[in-house]
């Protein structure tokens, strides 16, 4: 299967777009060789299945609930390398990797978290975070084992990107490679356990998880992306310590979802319908995913009043619905107009809630 993905690359003073083929995490990615490519072999790539298993970590071992948090979709995960940069010393003919070293020194690929992607988690602190690398042979992730990458969390805004340090942590290159336990399953993902047991989550806004990765020749780190949203969540740190975001350096076509998976755990997690009795035990939302069309099947002990709203992964409320004496019914909410995406059911009889993640997948 061939897939086309943008490929583009930058200057240190100025973006330059551009479109070429490059290779999409999927079964079996077979890569033509064109000028100005880094990856031009056939690459044998993990299920999606069984990426989607690697980032779905539980941390077994905590008191309380956990789960992990995402932007990106595992379907959709791709490799983007830069084209040759001929302007730029160093970067011609091969330019390195969009969300990972490159000739420009990026030092950090960072992607936003927006606070409704964890609302269902009550006084809920990143405990970790799970990033997926890309390593294939010779290519891609690899290098000194002495040599460091790093995980900072940030305070920040999707608009302005990351500012003060929540936490931060390193591993070896020897350690993250370690994680690669079959050699011939070109995605792996590393755990990085945040200090002191984590940081409390913002309840505000949201945060920014950070891949620090080696500048020095030789050593490489390579992130995997799903730019199949059409909101940029990544944020890329220059050599000069500037922030910019993904779409502002490398053109608007490329979209940031990187395959950075937090942990965030909590009072009350949800990870389907809520784990608390009450109302949660009581409303089922189904389908989910969903095409758009979705239905809350209620069965209530007693007639209750119901409010149902439904925000986006940006805090947006799209739906607030309030419904009278309801017992048994069954509530149909029309979201074809919405983009596909994580969204989040929230339904209250002023006592009790519950929140569920749906995902829209025309």
């Amino acid at each position: 299967m061939n897939y086309i993905c943008t490929l583009t690359f930058k200057t240190k003073n100025k973006m330059i777009k551009k479109l070429l083929i490059v290779a999409s995490v999927a079964l079996s990615v077979t890569a033509s060789a064109q000028t100005g490519r880094i990856v031009t072999n056939t690459q044998i790539l993990e299920a999606n299945s069984e990426i989607s298993k690697s980032i779905t970590y539980k941390a077994s071992s905590a008191a309380l609930g956990c789960d992990t948090i995402t932007t990106a979709q595992n379907a959709s995960l791709s490799l983007n390398t830069a084209g040759s940069d001929t302007a730029t010393p160093g970067c011609s003919p091969k330019a390195g990797y969009v969300f990972g070293s490159n000739c420009y020194q990026d030092k950090e690929k960072a992607n936003y978290f927006p606070i409704a992607s964890y609302s269902s988690i009550a006084q809920g602190t990143v405990t970790g975070v799970i990033v997926t690398f890309f390593k294939n042979l010779t290519r891609g992730t690899g290098g000194t084992p002495t040599s460091t990458v790093g995980m900072t969390v940030y305070n920040g805004s999707l608009a302005g990107g990351p500012t003060s340090v929540l936490s931060q942590t390193m591993a070896t290159m020897a350690q993250v490679l370690a994680a690669q336990s079959n050699p011939s399953v070109t995605a792996f993902s590393y755990l990085f356990s945040l200090p002191g047991g984590g940081v409390v989550a913002p309840t505000t806004g949201g945060f920014f998880a950070s891949v620090v990765i080696p500048t020095v020749a030789g050593d490489t780190a390579v992130v995997f992306n799903s730019p199949a949203s059409t909101i940029d969540y990544g944020y890329e740190k220059w050599s000069d310590n500037s922030w910019h975001s993904i779409s502002s350096a490398w053109g608007a076509a490329l979209k940031a979802n990187l395959s950075i998976y937090p942990i965030v755990c909590g009072n009350v997690v949800i990870t389907g319908i809520s784990k608390n009795l009450g109302i949660s035990k009581d409303v089922k939302i189904m389908p989910n995913p969903s095409t758009g069309l979705v239905n809350l099947a209620v069965t209530l002990p007693s007639t209750q009043d119901l409010n149902v709203t439904v925000t986006n992964a940006l805090g947006q409320v799209i739906v607030n619905n309030n419904y009278n004496s309801v017992l048994v019914d069954v509530i149909s909410l029309d979201l074809n107009n919405q983009t596909n995406g994580v969204y989040f059911v929230t339904v209250s009889n002023g006592k009790d809630k519950m929140v569920q993640r749906l995902i829209i997948n025309k």
